[in-house]
């Protein structure tokens, strides 16, 4: 048995939504959805789970920020539009010029279209852990009549990959780091460096911390209502996150500043 706690006192309304994976790997998996609608004030959420021979180190934890839906399945999130433009400009000096680039948490699919139009020669795999989120992803596929996007694969960081040894030349995540616990950032690098041909790179976006400091007070808020959802997930270091990149043999390329404080960290297959 396992509880997970859900405590709101006086947090922004919107729309959350937190999906549990128990025991990645297994044939059978319970997902379990909580939709919230939009709160304000104090509201406390129980949630008991029974399982049997799964252990609580195997649990997956998305936050996923709710998107509006079009009629034909494709999903929109504001900050996608936000910062897509300024990750094209610097994914232009650290992506190759040819060779497949596999995406790890493509949310809406809205990041991968852009990309597979801004950059043709390249072709581009996402993928999503949400069943939702694949079928948002294949809605944007089909909408941008690109020839260079797969299909969406069904990719769990806490799994193995689906994919053959040396699949990709990179690997990319965009705002997943934050919404993972610890333990799951030290399995994404080595089944990265799996997926990854040789002089692979592994490059990832999304909000960091400094040592142990915060970039912005505005970041400290995210950070900590983050955690009031789920203790176990939050902003990771630059340091810390260095560290679990070379143990799995990686080793750092390139740290880019990005609006937002937000930074893009490149690693490369030592």
């Amino acid at each position: 048995r396992t509880k997970s706690r859900l405590e709101t006192s006086g947090k922004p309304a919107g729309n959350y939504r937190t999906t549990f994976f128990l025991g990645p790997g297994k044939v059978t998996r319970l997902q379990i959805v909580l939709l919230l609608a939009p709160f304000s004030g104090n509201h406390t959420f129980h949630l008991d789970l029974l399982y049997t021979g799964w252990q609580p180190w195997d649990m997956t934890r998305h936050i996923i920020q709710q998107a509006n839906e079009t009629s034909d399945g494709r999903r929109t999130a504001t900050a996608a539009l936000r910062n897509v433009d300024p990750i094209v400009d610097i994914l232009r000096l650290r992506l190759p010029t040819q060779g497949c680039v596999l995406e790890v948490a493509s949310g809406t699919g809205q990041h991968v279209a852009a990309f597979a139009k801004a950059f043709p020669a390249l072709d581009w795999v996402p993928s999503d852990v949400d069943a939702d989120q694949r079928r948002s992803i294949a809605a944007w596929q089909m909408k941008s009549g690109l020839s260079n996007v797969a299909d969406p694969l069904a990719i769990d960081v806490g799994a193995p990959w689906p994919v053959a040894p040396g699949f990709a030349q990179v690997v990319l995540t965009i705002n997943l780091l934050h919404l993972i616990p610890d333990h799951f950032v030290t399995r994404l690098f080595p089944q990265a460096r799996t997926a990854l041909s040789s002089h692979g790179r592994i490059i990832i976006y999304g909000p960091f911390l400094r040592g142990q400091d915060y970039a912005s007070d505005g970041d400290q808020s995210f950070d900590t209502s983050l955690r009031a959802h789920d203790p176990a997930i939050g902003y990771k270091s630059v340091e810390a996150v260095h560290e679990v990149a070379q143990a799995a043999g990686f080793t750092h390329l390139a740290t880019d500043e990005m609006p937002a404080n937000n930074l893009l960290l490149t690693f490369t297959i030592a």
